[in-house]
């Protein structure tokens, strides 16, 4: 499956450039102005948006802020290109929903850093249904964070983004993140008052829960982790009351593939990493679906950059 962006500009040598650029990873569809952009929008499912800022009517500014107004098309992600950023129009952008900006330049100094932020949008954008208004907006904000973050390169820093935002959207008492290896896992980044002893740790390849994580490849939701087979540390859980857990594995597979094989990861991927958030208070299915989707395809972008810090 390819993922369908629409192009939307008055400057013809731009649809060349996304043309050469994405025409082989993506459906690209043409605009060149806004009014043209929203009769496509009206008969085809588009699924990212790459909006120019400067156009005669509708700017791509209004669009935008139309765009946020209408509930059948206020979902779709979008990238501003402009040739002249400023902070007034980078900060209303961002308010009205904007995923990031796109220097134009980019598309001769820096191609890869435009089909990162394409990949990037596509994979973290997660639709909920039903989902409250507060953690769709939390989400939002942490895709952004996490955006921004990731653009830095810095492997370390965009986990610290990832697990310190999920701690406040979810409220939990309990977040780790392991790096899996054959033999054991490492604790790369804890967040909680408390954590189990090193003896636990240690032995986390061999608890249950991990086990199932590796054979099923899928993320788990127990409320209840006591007396179930499911659930890490189960000793500590019971100490500290923390009765609910969410698990979730992290796969080798970059953004582009994982987009090329719509957003599932395939059978047999290895497991790079684990998640587990722990609470007291009961976790909603909403909450669970937002957040194992997120942290497996946010996975995509950590697995990339795990890979340079290992190579």
């Amino acid at each position: 499956m390819k993922y369908t962006v629409l192009v939307i500009d008055d400057d013809e040598p731009i649809h060349f450039m996304t043309k050469n650029l994405l025409g082989s990873e993506f459906n690209l569809v043409h605009a060149k102005n806004a009014q043209e952009a929203i009769d496509i929008l009206s008969n085809t499912k588009i699924n990212l948006i790459l909006s120019d800022i400067h156009m005669p009517g509708l700017t791509g500014l209004e669009l935008l802020e139309s765009l946020r107004q209408d509930d059948e098309k206020k979902k779709i992600p979008v990238l501003v290109m402009t040739n002249l950023p400023t902070v007034e129009k980078e900060k209303k952008a961002l308010d009205l929903g904007a995923a990031d900006f796109i220097k134009k330049e980019l598309f001769t100094s820096n191609k890869e850093r435009i089909l990162e932020l394409v990949r990037m949008k596509l994979v973290t954008d997660i639709d909920v249904t039903d989902l409250e208004e507060d953690l769709a907006d939390n989400k939002n904000k942490l895709v952004m964070r996490l955006m921004e973050s990731a653009l830095s390169g810095s492997f370390n820093d965009t986990v610290d983004v990832l697990c310190s935002e999920l701690l406040a959207i979810l409220d939990s008492n309990f977040l780790g993140f392991w790096i899996v290896n054959r033999e054991s896992s490492e604790l790369i980044h804890f967040y909680g008052e408390d954590k189990p002893d090193d003896s636990s740790l240690a032995a986390f390849n061999e608890e249950q829960s991990f086990k199932q994580l590796q054979s099923t490849q899928e993320p788990y939701l127990c409320n209840h982790i006591y007396n179930d087979e499911l659930g890490f540390f189960t000793d500590f859980s019971k100490e500290h009351k923390l009765s609910a857990e969410i698990a979730v594995p992290l796969f080798s597979i970059n953004e582009k593939n994982l987009l090329m094989n719509s957003l599932k990861v395939p059978e047999k991927s290895s497991m790079f990493g684990v998640i587990v958030i722990k609470r007291s208070v009961l976790f909603s299915s909403n909450e669970f679906m937002l957040i194992s989707r997120l942290i497996t395809q946010t996975g995509s972008i950590l697995w990339r950059l795990y890979k340079k810090t290992v190579s």
